[in-house]
């Protein structure tokens, strides 16, 4: 479902910018332009922050996604870390 039609943004573009760190709106407006534009979609999109009536769904959705283990070579070392 989109939750800004103006600039094309998915409920998923916005959960998945709220489990890395967006915390208001704000946040939501720099790193993926929501509420930009005409500003009807910003009721809706604060719904989904800590707080909000969809918050629990941002948290489900982190919680069902699998750890994934990614292997990276730095310099002359490796590093393995875990990835939401």
């Amino acid at each position: 479902m989109y939750i800004c039609v103006c600039n094309a943004i998915s409920e998923r573009q916005v959960q998945e910018a709220i489990a890395q760190g967006a915390g208001d709106l704000s946040d939501l407006q720099a790193q993926l332009g929501v509420a930009t534009c005409c500003g009807q979609c910003a009721e809706t999109a604060t719904e989904y922050l800590p707080g909000g009536r969809y918050a629990a769904e941002v948290a489900a959705t982190n919680a069902a996604q699998p750890q994934r283990t990614v292997e990276a070579t730095l310099l002359s070392s490796v590093e393995v870390r875990r990835v939401a």
